[in-house]
């Protein structure tokens, strides 16, 4: 009885042994620094993961960076996109920056817009942005000229900068310091006054509106409002960890795409066994005691699978419409086309959820029976 849960433990696990070894094999070693050398150009988009991602050279394409710490030195041709624990951008930008990050330094120069979500966000007075700030945060400050206007939520934000057009903000504390000057109007919400210091300058109309005492109706646009942004929020994850899949793990990823177009009802079948006989194994090995740190990994691996599932299917949906449309495309836009019908068909009520169930198994077998072929051809090979 062990043995053969022992087994199917194994199997549902070559996810991370395959994926991890493939992985690695791909990208070298990710927990290692990741760098672009300065007299590097790359003439496409450039993904990078690693425990600490440099970027010092010159990229002519969009940079997706992911990383403990993510330093961009040198030049994006493109948009960049980037999360970690910290992210300093150091560099230029051409396009716009998207990144999500604990900690968020810019002290570069940004040719368009800037959307940052952090704990904390630093924008020195080396910095410039020459399009718009949407910033989320707990504290924000700004020492850098902002070229098309701000909209900032934060616990604490200050302003010690020129900004062109207006200022729209949801804080806890908003300060202008001396150094402040505002184009356009000032338009917050907060339940105490701006601190506007000497010096400050703002040249349109300041409008303070407290924030209002929740009601039923309004507890219910908010909760709309919070579901459609978690939806935005989990499709640009999923992109990004889709990219990184596409990048890293073209050969597995493709596969395991196949699967769910030639062998549909057979990962579906897969998907369903292994959605009941995982909990089931896991309580049982945890049960024996011994098994309590196997069952805490079968888990971990299984909680990645379930995440990967839609991203795999939505793979496939993008291909699918792309081939019935006579479009060639890459893998890239397929999982972007995919990803948004997905999202949309998810928000159907009962319909999305009923549909969100199929993708879940579907995708969740079909890399049960990729990871299986996967493993079975690196024995014969005998690299494993």
């Amino acid at each position: 009885m062990i043995k053969k849960l022992l087994f199917i433990a194994i199997v549902i696990l070559v996810p991370l042994l395959i994926v991890g070894s493939v992985f690695a094999k791909e990208v070298k070693d990710q927990n290692k620094n990741i760098v672009l050398p300065k007299d590097e150009i790359v003439n496409k988009d450039y993904f990078a993961a690693g425990e600490t991602v440099t970027l010092a050279g010159t990229i002519n394409g969009d940079a997706y960076l992911a990383g403990g710490t993510v330093n961009i030195e040198g030049r994006v041709n493109g948009d960049l996109i980037a999360v970690g624990g910290i992210v300093n951008v150091r560099g230029k930008v051409e396009n716009d920056v998207r990144i999500g990050a604990g900690q968020i330094i810019i002290s570069g120069e940004i040719g368009g817009n800037a959307t940052t979500g952090a704990g904390s966000v630093s924008i020195t007075d080396s910095a410039k942005v020459n399009g718009s700030l949407v910033s989320g945060s707990g504290n924000l400050s700004i020492f850098a000229p902002i070229g098309k206007g701000l909209t900032i939520g934060a616990g604490n934000s200050t302003i010690g900068s020129e900004v062109t057009g207006d200022i729209t903000a949801g804080v806890g504390q908003l300060t202008f310091t001396p150094n402040a000057k505002v184009s356009g109007n000032v338009t917050y919400w907060s339940d105490v006054d701006a601190q506007i210091q000497p010096g400050a300058q703002i040249l349109g109309k300041i409008v303070h509106n407290f924030p209002p005492k929740p009601d039923k109706e309004k507890a219910a646009k908010a909760m709309g409002t919070f579901a459609l942004a978690v939806k935005v929020i989990s499709f640009i994850s999923a992109l990004i960890i889709g990219f990184l899949l596409i990048k890293f793990l073209p050969i597995f990823t493709q596969r395991t795409a196949n699967t769910i177009s030639k062998n549909a009802l057979k990962s579906l079948g897969m998907g369903i066994l292994a959605l009941i006989l995982t909990p089931i194994i896991a309580v049982i090995l945890l049960v024996t005691i011994v098994g309590i740190p196997l069952a805490f990994i079968l888990l971990v691996a299984f909680a990645i699978e379930l995440y990967l599932a839609k991203i795999f299917v939505s793979l496939v949906i993008g291909q699918k419409i792309l081939k019935f449309l006579g479009q060639k495309a890459g893998n890239g836009w397929s999982l972007v086309l995919g990803l948004i019908v997905f999202m949309i068909v998810t928000m159907v009520p009962i319909i999305g959820w009923i549909v969100a169930l199929i993708v879940l198994l579907l995708g969740l077998g079909a890399i049960v029976l990729q990871k299986r072929e996967t493993f079975l051809q690196i024995s014969n090979k005998k690299l494993i």
